[in-house]
């Protein structure tokens, strides 16, 4: 009878890899031994995930073969570690036809069609042995993963934006990636505007950011990135919450906008949901008060009333050349002279230190709440030492308070801010309204679709014309600006800026 052997060594981590010479020189040895031609496998489990896929067709290629064959493993354990797995059946199953034999040279044990039944219980305990030592060595993993999470230390690939570095041979850390963190803060940046996830990886592959492979970051990597609590300070393994100890991209307040924009625009969803228009979103039909939508027709944009068939209102489709010329020239109108941005800009000064003498005071409530929820944690921990809570119900409790103490650490770090963010708030506002017509014109749609958010109201579109109103404090600056054309420039300004016109700072656009 012609017999062929099969010679398989098989790790499954790390640690044994180290051991696969050693088990390929006894199996050859082995086979040398007997003086029969074999073939070697070898299977390294713990660096491919397709290893097990290759163990599979091994076993089906065993099977076709017409020779009868001796399957070598060196040890009970190199074999399987489950006993339900379907290459072990099968295996065992070609053992009882007798087409194959399992030989465990290291063990002396040896499974043919004519194993005696204690020759199969050996074989049996050796499999149980061998899955009692794989399942307490996960065990011993699971508790050291979960004392490192309660530790802050991540125990997974570091999110992009930081990046896993060695120390020494046992020592591994996080840091932040210095090349890609900028994109990751610009990425929420972006977000928090409203822009959907598409515009932003796109715009964020022009600008040069890479994944960790090297490849351009598409649609579901950007929302994978922006739904990431990690960047704030609180990671996420198997549903459950914990503060790391790593630096923090973003605050929880960025990230918290973003979660706002997820769900106004989980409520707007449109047929073009996924193009961009000057007038997307903020245009109603003035005949029947359903939304305009914008489409391409006749190599030009249109704006038609989104009610179609019986509900069609009538409102004629309108090509949006005829209503740009409007818009552009009420942004126009909006604009204060060169000469008298400085007294702007020392006016709005005035009144937001006013405003931060408000915050000031509200600073040591903050602390104080702060405070209590701090010893309302270290009451719940007790709880849970002495046994009076579960931990399952400590974990719960505790995950909300400490979203509360962020919470309370965003607000006390807006309301211990400095002057510099309103100086930059107010010379983008006075930007703004200096260079509206400019940024109009220039900007792709989406820019420009933000714009008019922030500059029009009440927008409706009825027989081929638009009607809206400037927003405060656009509309005043425009306002003021005719009343210059008939009067003393210098006058009318300085009325507006001894008057109490609210002047609303607003988070920039680019």
């Amino acid at each position: 009878m012609d017999i062929k052997i099969v010679l398989i060594a098989r790790v499954s981590n790390e640690e044994q890899r180290q051991a696969l010479p050693a088990q390929k020189l006894r199996l050859e040895r082995y086979a040398d031994e007997k003086k029969l031609p074999y073939e070697y496998h070898e299977f390294d489990e713990s660096a491919h995930e397709d290893e097990r896929v290759k163990f599979a067709s091994l076993v089906e290629h065993i099977r076709q073969m017409e020779e009868h064959c001796w399957v070598v493993f060196d040890k009970v354990d190199r074999f399987t570690r489950d006993s339900t797995q379907d290459e072990v059946k099968a295996m065992q199953l070609l053992v009882k036809q007798g087409k194959i034999e399992l030989h465990f040279p290291y063990d002396s044990l040896y499974i043919n069609k004519e194993s005696s039944a204690a020759d199969w219980f050996r074989l049996g305990i050796g499999m149980a042995l061998a899955k009692y030592y794989s399942d307490s060595i996960s065990d011993n993993v699971k508790r050291r993963f979960e004392q490192m999470l309660h530790d802050g230390i991540w125990v997974h690939r570091a999110p992009i934006g930081y990046k896993n570095v060695r120390i020494d041979e046992k020592t591994a850390d996080i840091v932040v990636d210095t090349e890609r963190a900028p994109f990751v803060v610009r990425g929420f940046e972006l977000r928090s505007t409203g822009l959907p996830y598409e515009v932003i990886a796109k715009q964020l592959a022009d600008e040069g950011l890479r994944s960790a492979y090297g490849n351009k970051v598409g649609k579901s990597y950007i929302e994978q990135m922006i739904n990431n609590t990690f960047y704030y300070g609180v990671m996420v393994h198997a549903g459950k919450s914990y503060p790391h100890k790593y630096e923090p991209l973003i605050s929880r307040d960025l990230f918290n906008q973003c979660l706002k924009v997820k769900g106004v625009r989980g409520h707007d969803m449109t047929k073009h949901a996924s193009q961009w228009f000057t007038f997307k979103k903020i245009v109603k039909c003035g005949t029947c008060g359903r939304s305009v939508s914008s489409y391409y027709g006749r190599k030009q944009v249109y704006l038609r009333c989104s009610g179609s068939g019986l509900n069609n209102c009538g409102n004629p489709n309108t090509a949006e050349a005829l209503v740009l010329g409007d818009v552009e020239g009420s942004i126009a109108d909006v604009r204060i002279p060169e000469h008298f941005i400085p007294q702007v800009i020392d006016e709005l000064k005035r009144r937001h230190e006013n405003q931060q003498h408000y915050f000031t005071q509200n600073i040591e409530q903050t602390r104080k709440t702060y405070d209590a929820i701090k010893a309302k944690m270290r009451k719940l921990y007790l709880d849970r030492l002495d046994g009076r809570i579960t931990p399952e119900f400590h974990d719960e409790i505790a995950n909300e308070l400490e979203a509360k103490q962020q919470e309370l650490n965003d607000q006390l770090k807006r309301l211990t801010s400095d002057n510099k963010s309103f100086q930059v708030t107010a010379s983008y506002l006075l930007d703004l309204a200096q260079r509206a017509v400019e940024l109009f014109k220039c900007s792709n749609y989406e820019l420009r679709q933000q714009l008019l958010e922030y500059m029009l109201a009440n927008v409706e579109l009825k027989d081929k014309k638009l009607s809206y109103i400037l927003t405060d404090p656009f509309k005043d600056l425009a306002d003021l600006n005719k009343k210059a054309q008939n009067g003393p420039n210098s006058n009318i300004w300085q009325g507006y800026v001894e008057s109490n016109h609210d002047l609303r700072f607003w988070r920039p656009l680019y």
